[in-house]
């Protein structure tokens, strides 16, 4: 099983925090198929990498 809980990224661009993710949850059991949709910028990429 893979569980994520209350996951937030932040990034500094400048002066600026840009937020990825904010307050992500996920829970996969063995066997799950899952796909990540958003549009560009989203934080589908972010997220990916996070759980890798």
């Amino acid at each position: 099983m893979l569980k994520l809980e209350h996951i937030r990224k932040a990034f500094r661009s400048g002066r600026d925090i840009v937020l990825a993710l904010a307050g992500i949850d996920l829970a996969l059991d063995r066997g799950d198929f899952i796909t990540v949709i958003g549009s560009n910028g989203a934080g589908k990429t972010t997220l990916l990498n996070i759980i890798a």
